[in-house]
């Protein structure tokens, strides 16, 4: 086992399934080249719009017109993070992959507790293929720690906080599990498959293997999605969450003014809501559940109510990501086992990095996937697989079939050796 005497008195049965877990704040000592951007944040929704305006202009690249130049960000940040192993193991060389979750989730995308935990691609890597597996809220999300919108939480600072935790499950050095692991692979969905692919480049042998989701190096739909999701002040989408306002004080002011609504709602206890994040202007999100719908989802393809899970637990996004979103090398330096996977096949599927039809490349290619195999010219050709999942939209964890791309995932990684031993 390598889960600590002392942690394994605090494991948690996360789900139904036999996997065990423990939930961890680290501690991260940060240092991230970051860009500097000339850049009012946005203090109104009609701000906003305006900056997803400029975002979204073709022929012009918004990010170069406000970048000043360059400074060195650094500093110590928490990171909430949950390591999972399975249950019934004998591995004396287990594989620990490292999951990092796109915008608009956190890290519960990877262990969703939906319909039971049917959707958990942990509950798959773990119990099935015996994979640990380690997943975080990225920065600015969730548990983890929070900054300024624009100029410090930016890609950068993201990937240096995942290359510290991979360190970590290295070295030995994890809080809770004892064990030094030689084999990692990193698994991404959208933004957190453009960390994960800069990730790779810029430390190629802290990577065993790599997975991509719901990514390809097409950027030219990625204008479409940020427009469709109506982006809007995540303090004001929803203040419960996002604001400095508790729901007890909600509820007292709604007591005072309208008390019948409070009897309308009463089996809703608004004072036993978690405390706000407090994030301040500049934190964005999808303004409704059909921008939501618009961005994640093939239609007739999930089930209904997990789109209002989605809608209910989505997360923000900063002005400093969106503006680091694409600052990714052409050429990559990765030499390793290397897959990518998006929904599609018809249309409605991937929207921004296949314009929703993953097979419409013009005869150039099989598909738009398989031409990323052009970007990793150390990769050879039997360690590289682009697989277009049918019947998924770009938030693949979240469609009927999404267990089976979890499995092709798995079996990608076990066939190039990366299995735990």
């Amino acid at each position: 086992m390598y889960i600590s005497t002392i942690t394994a008195l605090a494991v948690l049965a996360a789900s139904a399934s036999a996997k065990q877990c423990i939930n961890t704040t680290v501690p991260v000592n940060l240092i991230a080249r970051q860009a500097v951007f000339n850049l009012a944040v946005p203090q109104t929704n009609l701000e906003v719009t305006d900056f997803i305006l400029n975002m979204t202009q073709q022929g012009r690249n918004f990010t170069d017109v406000v970048l000043t130049g360059y400074n060195t960000t650094t500093g110590t940040y928490n990171i909430s993070t949950q390591f999972c192993m399975p249950s019934n193991d004998n591995s004396t060389s287990p594989t620990v992959q490292v999951l990092t979750h796109g915008i608009g989730f956190d890290k519960t995308y990877w262990d969703l507790s939906f319909n039971n935990y049917n959707y958990s691609y942990v509950n798959i890597a773990t119990d099935q293929y015996k994979y640990c597996t380690l997943s975080f809220d990225r920065l600015g999300i969730g548990n983890s720690s929070h900054g300024e919108p624009l100029n410090e939480i930016q890609s950068f600072i993201e990937i240096a906080a995942t290359v510290q935790l991979t360190q970590m499950l290295r070295n030995g050095t994890f809080p809770g599990v004892n064990h030094t692991f030689s084999k990692v692979v990193h698994v991404g969905h959208s933004f957190g498959s453009a960390q994960t692919y800069a990730l790779a480049n810029m430390y190629p042998n802290i990577t065993d293997g790599i997975v991509l989701t719901g990514f390809s190096m097409n950027g030219s739909f990625v204008s479409s999605f940020a427009a469709g999701g109506n982006f809007q002040q995540a303090n004001q989408n929803q203040p419960l969450r996002f604001s400095n306002i508790t729901g007890l004080q909600a509820q007292n002011v709604l007591s005072m003014y309208a008390e019948p609504l409070v009897s309308y709602i009463s089996p809703i206890d608004l004072s036993a809501l978690p405390a706000p994040r407090a994030l301040p202007n500049g934190y964005l999100i999808t303004s409704d559940i059909e921008g939501n719908k618009l961005q994640f989802f093939k239609p007739h393809y999930y089930d209904p109510a997990i789109l209002e899970l989605a809608e209910r637990t989505k997360q923000p996004v900063t002005e400093g990501e969106l503006l680091t979103l694409a600052s990714l090398p052409m050429m990559n330096n990765f030499a390793g086992p290397v897959m990518l996977i998006a929904g599609g096949q018809n249309a409605d599927a991937d929207l921004p990095y296949c314009g929703s039809n993953c097979l419409a490349t013009g005869g150039v290619a099989e598909s738009i996937p398989a031409m990323v195999k052009m970007n990793f010219p150390n990769v050879a050709t039997s360690n590289f697989s682009a697989v277009v999942q049918p019947n998924s939209g770009h938030g693949i964890n979240l469609h009927y079939n999404a267990t089976g791309a979890y499995d092709v995932i798995n079996t990608f990684l076990n066939s190039r050796g990366l299995m735990s031993s």
